[in-house]
C-alpha cells in the first residue's frame, strides 16, 4: 500500500476538515465502501481501527490514512478530540495505513489552515487546500524514514508532549510541572527529553505556540497583544523577541504577508 501510495496519489479537491469529539467509548462501528480518502489524527485519545485482519492505533502521534473503498471498524477506547481531512484523491488501494510521527504540530498547524480556507472560500480557496493536504502527505511520507531509537522513552514521554498540544496557551508551563506528568526528575525529563525529540521540552513548546501564532496572524485577530495572550506569552515583548527568533519577521510584518 505505502509502494502504491507514494507513486499513484494524485489530490484532485479537500472536501472537509472537521473537528470531532469522542463517540461512545468501546463502541465498534463498521464502515463499508469509504465514499472518500481520509487521513485522521487524534489529538487527544485514542482510537482503533480494523481493516483485513490488522490494527491501526490513531492517537497524537499516530495518523492514519482511510483509502476510498476501503472497509472497516473502528473503536473509541480513549475519550478525546479527533482532526479528519477527507479528499477525494486518484489513488488505488483499500487498505488502511498509519504514520508514526515525533511532532504533530506541522499536521495542526496545516489543518487550522485549511479549516480558515474553506470557512474564507476565497476565489483560490480550493488549491490553497490542496497544497496545505500535499504538505501533510509529504510531512507524513518523510516520516516513514524516521526510525525512533528510544520506543520506551516515547511512551514516557507522551504525558509531556500532550499536555503542551492541549495546553500550549499556558503561560506557566514549566519543565518541573512537564517532569512531574511523566513522573520524572527535572533533570532526567530534560535530558530524555532532549535525546529523544532533538530538542528540548522548552524549544518544543516554543516551536508549537509560533505555529499556532503564525495560524492567527493569518486570521482575524484584535491585537498583537492578544494573539500573544492565546499562544501562552504573557508579554508582547517576549512573544515579539520570539517569533522574530524563529521567523525572521516581527508578528506584525508576518500578519500583512499573503
Amino acid at each position: 500500500m505505502f509502494v502504491n501510495f507514494v507513486s499513484d496519489l494524485v489530490i484532485k479537491r479537500v472536501i472537509s476538515a472537521n473537528r470531532l469529539l469522542s463517540p461512545p467509548i468501546n463502541v465498534t462501528t463498521i464502515r463499508k465502501d469509504r465514499e472518500c480518502w481520509a487521513v485522521v489524527l487524534k489529538i487527544r485519545g485514542k482510537t482503533i481501527y480494523t481493516n483485513n485482519d490488522k490494527t491501526f492505533v490513531s492517537d497524537s502521534f499516530h495518523p492514519v490514512v482511510l483509502p476510498k473503498g476501503s472497509n472497516y471498524s473502528w473503536k473509541c477506547v480513549e475519550p478525546g478530540e479527533c482532526l479528519i481531512i477527507e479528499f477525494d484523491a486518484v489513488a488505488a488501494d483499500t487498505d488502511l495505513f498509519s504514520f508514526d510521527v515525533k511532532d504533530n504540530g506541522f499536521f495542526l498547524n496545516n489543518f487550522l489552515k485549511i479549516e480558515k480556507s474553506i470557512i474564507a472560500k476565497k476565489p483560490y480557496f480550493a488549491i490553497e487546500c490542496n497544497y496545505f493536504l500535499h504538505e501533510i502527505i509529504l510531512s507524513l511520507l518523510k516520516s516513514k524514514n524516521f526510525q525512533r531509537s528510544h520506543p520506551q522513552k516515547i511512551d514516557l514521554l507522551k504525558p509531556a508532549a500532550n499536555y503542551i498540544t492541549t495546553n500550549y496557551f499556558n503561560s506557566a508551563i514549566t519543565n518541573t510541572h512537564l517532569a512531574n506528568l511523566c513522573q520524572m526528575s527535572t533533570v532526567y525529563f530534560r535530558k530524555c527529553f532532549t535525546t529523544t525529540y532533538g530538542v528540548s521540552p522548552i524549544k518544543y513548546l516554543h516551536d508549537f505556540r509560533i505555529e499556532k501564532a503564525k495560524a492567527i496572524l493569518h486570521s482575524d485577530f484584535e491585537s498583537i497583544e492578544q494573539v500573544a495572550l492565546s499562544v501562552g506569552y504573557n508579554s508582547i515583548y517576549h512573544f515579539s523577541k520570539m517569533f522574530k527568533l524563529y521567523t525572521g519577521k516581527s508578528p506584525l510584518e508576518y500578519s500583512k504577508q499573503k
